[in-house]
């Protein structure tokens, strides 16, 4: 504790004396309270450990109302690892009892089984006019994945799917797979995978995360491939930062088109009337710094792309959403508003988190990227 109470007091220091962050904070943003500000967080938890404040309800309240999008990192002049921060501390406080019931209903049901036998009800959910209150996804469930591959095989690429496109969005994952197979591609789609765990590390629940994150490598082992690809930014984050994966290349999904299939065919015509922009996943460009990858192919499109460099948060932040809504909210009434100003109809993303916020709870068109190829 002693290092850790040490560490974050020259946090705390530098973060005193800049603000820098709070011009892309989404959280501070949308509340305009200095206690939703990453200054504000930094020298509450410097405080809290300190034993000057109490570990109450509602300073943990201002702990977890934080996105983890990285945007503060992003901009920090000082090289401050905000989420390392945050992640820190919540595991530390929570002894995996203080992580609120609601969250940690979710992240215990969202990894069971039986949500495959609840889904077809949340599709009937998805049509009725509790549509207007809840945001449940309807699914894109035409296509199916293929469920046994040969162990002996070796694969040029495994994807690990994620939980949104595993559960809601199966049809983005075969076209996916479609698309690497047609440039001649061998490709493995493990059905068994759980969570990438993020979630419920950034929620305090480690305990949990080790017990994911080992279930998955243990699956990873069963196979032979070449390299990872992860439709997911988030995805790609968690595996490179904590998962110690040494043997294999990991690749976000438009990093890998643009590494490996820059000649790709955009079906222009399908989009040629609209006004389309793209979403920038917070993960995948602020923390992995990917962003002139998915920005060459929709440049492709020519005047029908309009540029946004704004690089605003959405407001999902996984279980963000669901533990405060009403921000998440509007953080992103924020990012819509940017859009339509630019009278932007259509919106791309790569990220399948993006995908869900912008899908199910806007007015706007939206595509992942990988329907921008024939």
């Amino acid at each position: 504790m002693k290092d850790y109470i040490k560490e974050i007091e020259e946090y705390a220091k530098i973060c005193a004396d800049c603000g820098n962050c709070l011009q892309l904070c989404p959280v501070y943003n949308a509340e305009l309270r200095e206690p939703d500000s990453p200054r504000g967080k930094v020298n509450l938890i410097k405080e809290l450990v300190k034993g000057n404040l109490e570990n109450n309800k509602l300073n943990r309240d201002f702990v977890y109302r934080c996105v983890l999008c990285g945007s503060c990192e992003y901009v920090c002049t000082r090289g401050i690892n905000y989420i390392d921060i945050m992640i820190k501390y919540r595991n530390l406080i929570s002894k995996e009892k203080e992580i609120p019931k609601l969250k940690k209903f979710v992240l215990f049901f969202y990894k069971r089984k039986f949500l495959k036998i609840i889904l077809p009800i949340s599709d009937l959910f998805s049509k009725s006019f509790l549509k207007r209150f809840i945001p449940i996804p309807s699914r894109l469930n035409k296509k199916r994945l293929k469920k046994d591959y040969d162990k002996d095989k070796l694969y040029d690429i495994l994807i690990f799917p994620g939980c949104v496109l595993t559960n809601f969005y199966p049809d983005i994952l075969v076209k996916i797979k479609d698309l690497f197979e047609k440039r001649g591609k061998t490709v493995v789609i493990p059905k068994d995978f759980s969570c990438c765990g993020f979630p419920h590390l950034s929620q305090g629940w480690k305990k949990e995360f080790e017990k994911l994150k080992k279930k998955n490598k243990d699956l990873l082992n069963q196979y032979k491939f070449k390299q990872i690809v992860i439709p997911c930014g988030t995805g790609v984050m968690t595996f490179k930062k904590y998962y110690d994966i040494k043997d294999s290349e990991i690749f976000e999904l438009t990093e890998y088109l643009y590494k490996n299939f820059k000649d790709l065919e955009i079906d222009s015509d399908k989009f040629k009337n609209k006004n389309i922009s793209f979403h920038h996943p917070c993960h995948t460009a602020k923390s992995l710094g990917i962003k002139e990858e998915p920005e060459y192919f929709m440049n492709i499109l020519g005047k029908n792309f309009i540029q946004d460099d704004s690089m605003l948060c959405c407001g999902f932040g996984g279980l963000f959403s669901i533990g405060y809504p009403s921000t998440s909210n509007k953080i992103l009434d924020k990012r819509v508003t940017t859009f339509k100003e630019k009278s932007v109809n259509t919106v791309f993303t790569s990220c399948p988190g993006c995908f869900f916020q912008l899908r199910e709870k806007t007015d706007l068109n939206i595509e992942h990227i990988i329907s921008l190829f024939k």
